[in-house]
C-alpha cells in the first residue's frame, strides 16, 4: 500500500486477502477419511491399509489427502504441485508428482501395477477412486 492510507483501507485489505488464502478445498483438521480398507486421519495424519499402519513421507501424506479429499476428480500434475507443493511447473519438474504416486501406490496398494486407489488418467494426470 501506498502511504498515506487510511485504517478502514487497511483493514479491508487484510480482510479480502485472509478470505483468499482460506483452504475452503482441503480437508479440516477433523476429517477422517474411510474408503473400503483405506483409513486416513488427518488429524494424526495417519493411514492405515486394512488396520495395519502405513508410513507415509510429510509429501506422501498430504498428497494422498489431498486426491482422497476430492474423489473422482481428475488432477494434472500442474495442479498437484500447486495445491500440494505450492509451487509450479516453472519451478519444479512434474515428474515430482509421478515419483511420489508411484511410492504412495508401492505402499498403499496390494498391487502397484494395478492400482484401486489412485489411477492414473492417461494425458491428463490422476485422480482417487473410491
Amino acid at each position: 500500500m501506498i502511504k498515506p492510507f487510511s485504517p478502514r483501507e487497511l483493514a479491508a485489505r487484510v480482510r479480502a486477502v485472509l478470505r483468499r488464502s482460506t483452504p475452503s478445498d482441503r480437508l479440516t483438521p477433523d476429517t477422517a477419511l474411510s474408503f473400503d480398507g483405506l483409513e486416513i486421519d488427518e488429524r494424526s495424519r495417519e493411514v492405515r491399509v486394512d488396520g495395519e499402519p502405513v508410513d507415509l513421507t510429510a509429501k506422501e501424506f498430504d498428497l494422498l489427502a489431498f486426491l482422497a479429499g476430492s474423489p473422482r476428480q481428475v488432477f494434472s500434475r500442474g495442479q498437484l504441485l500447486e495445491h500440494v507443493w505450492d509451487s509450479s511447473t516453472d519451478w519444479q519438474d512434474a515428474s515430482t508428482v509421478t515419483v511420489h504416486i508411484r511410492r504412495i501406490r508401492r505402499k498403499i496398494e496390494k498391487d502397484p501395477n494395478e492400482p484401486r486407489w489412485i489411477t492414473t488418467v492417461w494425458g491428463v494426470g490422476y485422480r482417487f477412486e473410491m
